[in-house]
């Protein structure tokens, strides 16, 4: 059957409905919502808990706080091992049961020991989790040749914003009414396990056909020989090379010097991760309920969010990546000033805007590498810096609040100053250089 008209289109369809079906994209987006939604009311209830209830001392705290993080490091080496063996759709189902698993173990037992194992277990699975979708976000972006692109990143950094947002918000009204920390940490684990079905909807291949401009999934081998054989490349087959070109077009990042995606991802994160686990010692040291630590990070995450969505806007992204970081390195030296609570929330909130700017470059970078090289190692570099960001520094923040809170910001000031001047000297090398854009 010659598949040359829309209406010839039509009548396949109507006719061997039974033989092919779109391909499923949500699964992913939806397990990306779920994993952070549970994990905003988890992330902030355990050290509450920790913090106001059980008063664990800010070492305590900050060890636990940091070795998922930590573990995290190693996971997306092993979990690359993994998927080669047995397939994102498979991996991501083992690794989520066993982490949901280990999430419900540390619940049950607020025991430093079972904390510190547990969140150790479900770190290393993460970088299982994260790899694997930014990799099928870099092969959708690739293979999917359509009139007018989507733009799957987009979707992506919708997909886990909105579900930090609702799950900061659902704890902060759990939070509220309930009055109980544990209730949410019982809720986001409620949610954690919603992980497991949802990857069973994930596609067991990354490949996928684009019919009348839509991507589908031929059932019968040999309907989907006949098809591509029948049908000019140019409307039915996509070509993953050609559109790889298509995607590297004037606005793309690929000659961006990769160090500029490392060194942003270690300023935001090595911020985020120090505002974070500041903020609850500024309540309690305020004498306020913990549930004010929802609210300022759920502004937080929507100012992220706005960031995200800003930055796709500048024509030269780069000098809303250098915005972000000076405000943020002055935001970091207010601090040294013991500002009030008042000024202390805020600077989290708009915070969130400027980690939203540079985040939104690394990730384009990170991205446009990728899909110039065609390999995956740059995600997997990507999710390592992410796991030392995250990891160490709330590691290195506890002992240092033990001994003065004020200390955390002088830290992440030199930090931050070291990395600024980093990725300015290869901004300047790049601008100077005669391949620059």
């Amino acid at each position: 059957m010659q598949i040359s008209s829309t209406n010839n289109n039509h009548t396949l369809k109507k006719e061997n409905n039974s033989e092919f079906r779109s391909y499923r994209f949500f699964p992913l987006f939806a397990m990306c919502f779920l994993r952070t939604f549970f994990y905003a009311i988890y992330s902030l209830a355990l050290p509450n808990i920790l913090i106001f209830e059980y008063e664990f001392s800010a070492g305590l705290v900050g060890i636990i706080s940091s070795v998922g993080a930590i573990a995290y490091i190693m996971g997306p080496f092993f979990g690359r091992k993994v998927t080669e063996k047995f397939g994102i759709k498979k991996t991501l189902i083992y690794s989520q049961t066993i982490g949901v698993i280990a999430i419900i173990i540390s619940i049950i037992s607020i025991d430093p020991a079972v904390l510190i194992i547990m969140r150790a277990i479900d770190g290393f699975l993460t970088g299982f989790f994260w790899p694997n979708a930014f990799n099928l976000i870099t092969s959708w972006e690739k293979s999917c040749k359509r009139d007018k692109k989507i733009n799957f990143l987009r979707y992506f950094n919708f997909s886990w914003n909105f579900g930090l947002i609702g799950g900061f918000l659902a704890g902060y009204i759990i939070v509220l009414f309930l009055g109980q920390d544990y209730i949410a940490l019982i809720v986001s684990a409620f949610f954690a396990s919603l992980i497991i079905p949802s990857a069973f909807f994930l596609e067991s291949s990354e490949e996928f056909e684009v019919l009348e401009d839509q991507a589908v999934v031929f059932q019968d081998l040999k309907l989907r020989t006949k098809i591509i054989s029948d049908t000019s490349s140019s409307q039915i087959k996509t070509s993953i090379s050609e559109s790889a070109d298509l995607a590297i077009n004037k606005d793309s990042m690929k000659t961006v010097p990769i160090i500029m995606a490392w060194g942003g991802i270690l300023l935001y994160a090595s911020t985020k991760s120090i505002f974070r686990f500041t903020i609850p010692y500024f309540f309690k040291f305020a004498e306020m309920d913990s549930y004010w630590v929802y609210i300022v990070v759920l502004f937080q995450q929507v100012f992220q969010i706005i960031g995200l969505s800003i930055i796709q806007k500048f024509k030269k992204q780069r000098f809303g990546y250098f915005i972000g970081v000076f405000i943020l390195i002055g935001f970091t030296f207010s601090f040294l000033f013991s500002p009030s609570i008042l000024v202390i929330s805020l600077i989290n909130i708009i915070a969130g805007l400027l980690i939203g700017l540079v985040q939104g470059v690394t990730q384009r970078i990170v991205l446009d590498h990728s899909k110039s090289s065609g390999s995956r190692r740059y995600t997997m570099i990507n999710e390592m810096f992410m796991g030392v960001s995250f990891g160490i520094i709330p590691f290195i923040a506890g002992f240092l609040t033990e001994i003065n809170i004020i200390y955390d910001f002088v830290f992440l000031s030199v930090e931050l100053i070291i990395l600024a001047v980093i990725v300015i000297i290869s901004h300047q090398k790049h601008v100077n250089s005669p391949n620059s854009e």
